[in-house]
Formats: structure tokens, C-alpha cells, sequence
């Protein structure tokens, strides 16, 4: 069997794939929190009932977003149940796209974490505090103790890391996704 063909640990699963998940089903049921309880309860969920072994290596992925896909509508259908709106609601065909759409996202930004991840630490934590946090470079500098040239050279350093360890087409969705 190829490296990538064997049957991943549920630890392996978890560490690839909860924050991507999360990520996924935040965008459904537009709670963080409530994502993460859907996410954290599939995982539970699999490891009670020993699912994993009846998954194929390799096709994971597609059963742990099809599992916490379900999970989330199912959280949105019981919320919209609870306020009546349950009774008028037809899933349309947008909804699906939109769902896509979800999937992709949380793929990309997955991509971006792990690839964060991989940068030295001076970088990554400069980079989280820059792009994902929002701070000005002169923000970043008072918080670290560092001069503003430092934050910017950093900044830089971490782009072109970046670069060469998100494949061409993350990184494209990403500007898409952020622009």
C-alpha cells in the first residue's frame, strides 16, 4: 500500500482535519461554538460506534465533511424546527453550491494553517498577528519588542515561505476568497 493509501489513526484525523472541519460547519450553522460541538461530537461519534474501520483509506475526507455536512443541517434544521421557520423550508439547489462553496473554503484555510504551522516561529507568529489578527506592522512591533523593519523583513520572509509550501491553486482560491 501507498503511504497515502493506509488507514489513518483517528489522533492522525483529528490533528488533519478538525480545524478544517470546524471551519466548514461554522460556515453552515454560523456559530463558532456550535461548530466546534458538531465537529467534536462527529469524531466522538466514529470512535463510540468504530466507523473508522469501515471507511476506505483514502476516502476520509469525503466521509468526515459528509458526516459533519450532515451534522450541521441537522443542527440548522432543529434550530429552525425550535422557531417554526422548519415547516416553510426547502432545501434549494443553492444550497448545495453554497455548501461547496463552504467546503472549499475551509480546505484553503486548512491549507493556510498547516502551511503556517511549518514557518519558523518568529514568522508564523508575525504572520497570524499581521494577516489574520489585522494588526498594524507598528502594533505587531509594540507588542513583540522589535523594531517596525524587523515586522516588515518577517512579513516578507513569511510570504515567500508561503508561497512555495500552498499549492498555486489554494493560493488562488485564497486571494479569491479574502478579496
Amino acid at each position: 500500500m501507498k503511504e497515502n493509501q493506509r488507514m489513518l489513526t483517528p489522533e492522525e484525523l483529528f490533528t488533519r482535519y478538525y480545524a478544517r472541519l470546524c471551519e466548514f460547519a461554522c460556515r453552515i450553522v454560523s456559530c463558532e461554538e456550535t461548530a466546534e460541538d458538531l465537529v467534536q461530537d462527529v469524531f466522538v461519534s466514529l470512535l463510540e460506534k468504530n466507523q473508522l474501520g469501515r471507511v476506505s483509506p483514502g476516502s476520509e475526507h469525503h466521509y468526515l465533511y459528509g458526516m459533519v455536512k450532515h451534522a450541521a443541517l441537522n443542527s440548522v434544521r432543529r434550530h429552525n424546527l425550535g422557531t417554526r421557520i422548519f415547516k416553510t423550508y426547502t432545501p434549494a439547489e443553492t444550497e448545495e453550491r453554497d455548501i461547496t462553496h463552504h467546503m472549499m473554503q475551509a480546505e484553503v484555510l486548512g491549507e493556510l494553517h498547516a502551511a503556517l504551522h511549518s514557518l519558523p516561529k518568529g514568522c508564523a507568529e508575525i504572520c497570524k498577528l499581521a494577516y489574520l489578527d489585522g494588526k498594524k506592522n507598528h502594533e505587531i512591533a509594540t507588542a513583540l519588542g522589535v523594531s517596525i523593519n524587523t515586522i516588515k523583513s518577517q512579513k516578507q520572509r513569511a510570504i515567500n515561505l508561503l508561497r512555495r509550501k500552498i499549492s498555486p491553486q489554494a493560493l488562488t482560491l485564497l486571494l479569491f476568497l479574502l478579496y
